[in-house]
């Protein structure tokens, strides 16, 4: 780096949080919810001609049952109106528990964080990907957070403490969400650890979403020399599970 060539700017982490082997709970899909779709579509349907069918069944043995006639109609109304109450039950717990964690498997399945390679994306604060629940091949180990002040025309800036290494890409896996305060655009890459050299192409956004093995981290920079931009990140990250 020549001697007019301004440097990287690193800035002190605000907040970090370490929670070894324990993935927070409001990721985890838990162990008991069903797959969705693992009830076939004509469950329902035959579930309720079989109750249909029972209570028909049920009728026609009490009417033939030798009670009086008074009896006979209070006793088949009652137990019709038991039957019809125990197939709408039936069919509500099929239909919940059918249709109940849709969108929570749709979460778990966002291809948005890539499947082993560099992710750098951006998009609106609302559309960024939920954490992965599941990463093949690893693990949940920590997450943590920071603030960052980007001058503009400083050069990149990056997490200083952020766990990034030069050695052992493969120990580690990152993933990082990031915004920036007052929506300003801004350029973001993922560069190496230690000599901040880019490993993947750049975007532009105010918010936005990093995946990475673990020897690259986010940076952030600002053409214009006038502007200041303060960005929130946060990041995971996962180890193999081997």
């Amino acid at each position: 780096m020549s001697a007019g060539q301004p440097g990287p700017v690193r800035h002190p982490v605000i907040h970090c949080r370490t929670h070894p082997k324990q993935i927070r709970q409001e990721n985890l899909v838990p162990d008991s919810v069903p797959q969705a779709g693992n009830h076939p579509r004509w469950l329902l349907p035959a579930s309720a001609s079989g109750m249909l069918v029972a209570v028909a069944g049920f009728a026609w043995l009490l009417s033939n049952a030798g009670l009086d006639r008074a009896d006979k109609i209070s006793s088949i109304t009652a137990v019709a109106l038991g039957l019809l109450l125990a197939v709408i039950s039936c069919l509500g717990w099929l239909h919940r528990h059918r249709a109940a964690p849709a969108a929570t498997l749709a979460a778990a399945a966002d291809n948005r964080w890539g499947s082993g390679d560099v992710v750098t994306r951006t998009g609106r604060l609302e559309d960024l990907p939920d954490w992965p629940v599941s990463y093949p091949g690893y693990r949940y180990d920590s997450e943590g957070s920071a603030s960052v002040r980007i001058f503009g025309g400083k050069g990149p800036v990056v997490v200083d403490g952020f766990p990034a290494k030069m050695n052992g890409c493969a120990h580690q896996q990152f993933f990082v969400r990031w915004r920036a305060l007052g929506e300003e655009q801004i350029r973001v890459q993922v560069v190496a650890s230690p000599d901040l050299i880019p490993i993947a192409e750049a975007a532009e956004g105010s918010a936005g979403w990093m995946a990475s093995h673990g020897c690259g981290q986010p940076s952030w920079t600002v053409a214009a020399e006038s502007q200041i931009v303060d960005v929130h990140v946060r990041w995971q990250r996962w180890v193999p599970d081997t």
